[in-house]
């Protein structure tokens, strides 16, 4: 099913300019959509691949020929690229400039989708260059990526930028409730998700706390945790995909940065809200400086992950030290009370 303007939510200045550009026949050859994971890049970047190739007059009208083709992943005209693995590699953009040199099966043009570019080898990032440069005609591509500063700056320059900011917590929240979700569980999932639309909305289907449940139980158990709890912890983390793995240390990290405000009397800032009364339980065996180096240990964890880090080692090394600061935490806090 083709998405419409009007399903994209929080962007509709960015909408609104891509119609605009649409309805004049000013469509740019390349195309850059800049913003966080789940921020609605990619939905945008579909809709408007959709539209490019929409053979009505409401583009997408979501009811020809071609508009059913997209909706179905099997339009011969929208080539779409993601990473192999980690990157994007050499192999894959020589795949794409063949794919580029071909006429378009219907219409008169062709729409290549670029997802993650931020993920191009140097390489592959100069081949890709080379296409932007002397573009086929009638040939659109649309790259999606989280920060143009993590791309070659060159591919940058020949593409119309499109920033995809996060909306505030409480036009999210405002969101979400008209879309019939409860007011507390908007707010959290506002809250969470840092104004990223898509991320909410994942936040807010059934089973999209999973992860968040999972880093939560994690951390209630580090106090009286053991040798065990690492060996454990860390060979089910490492079956998890990088995304959900991403997702996961971000949950933990969310879910420590609530037990600090806890501990610093300011509960009312915790972002999981939902689950106040576990964050207070876990709260009870730490204290802000354990809580801060632990926020530091998960940090430096996801960023040696991001620099293709092994994932197990790195996981149990995580787990390692976040046992001893969950255990020097319970030694400070029980010195404190049998002190008083």
């Amino acid at each position: 099913m083709v998405t419409r303007w009007e399903d994209i939510a929080g962007h509709d200045k960015v909408t609104a300019m891509l119609c605009n550009m649409l309805a004049s026949g000013r469509m740019p050859h390349a195309l850059l959509f800049e913003g966080p994971a789940g921020i609605g890049k990619l939905l945008a970047a579909r809709t408007l691949a959709a539209a490019i190739l929409c053979g009505g007059r409401d583009k997408p009208c979501g009811e020809c020929p071609s508009c059913r083709l997209v909706g179905q992943g099997t339009h011969p005209d929208l080539v779409e690229l993601a990473a192999d693995g980690a990157s994007l590699k050499i192999d894959q953009i020589r795949a794409l400039q063949h794919e580029a040199a071909l006429a378009p099966y219907f219409g008169s043009g062709r729409v290549f989708l670029v997802e993650e570019a931020e993920r191009l080898t140097v390489q592959a990032a100069n081949s890709l260059l080379k296409i932007l440069e002397e573009p086929p005609a009638g040939s659109v591509f649309i790259l999606t990526a989280s920060s143009r500063h993590a791309m070659l700056p060159t591919v940058v320059s020949r593409c119309r930028v499109f920033p995809f900011r996060p909306l505030a917590p409480e036009a999210l929240a405002r969101l979400l409730a008209a879309r019939g979700a409860d007011g507390a569980r908007a707010a959290m999932a506002a809250r969470l998700s840092g104004g990223r639309v898509g991320e909410a909305l994942a936040l807010l289907a059934e089973g999209g706390l999973a992860l968040r449940d999972a880093a939560l139980t994690v951390v209630a158990a580090l106090p009286a945790g053991g040798a065990s709890l690492v060996w454990a912890q860390g060979a089910a983390l490492d079956k998890l995909a990088a995304p959900e793995l991403a997702a996961f240390l971000r949950h933990l990290r969310q879910v420590l940065r609530d037990l600090l405000v806890v501990v610093s009397g300011r509960e009312e800032l915790a972002l999981n809200s939902d689950v106040a009364g576990e964050l207070r339980r876990a709260a009870a065996a730490w204290d802000a400086r354990r809580l801060d180096e632990a926020l530091r240990v998960v940090r430096d964890a996801g960023r040696a992950l991001e620099g293709n880090a092994n994932t197990r080692l790195t996981l149990e090394a995580m787990l390692i030290h976040l046992l001893e600061a969950a255990r020097e935490g319970t030694r400070d806090a029980d010195r404190r009370r049998y002190s008083v």
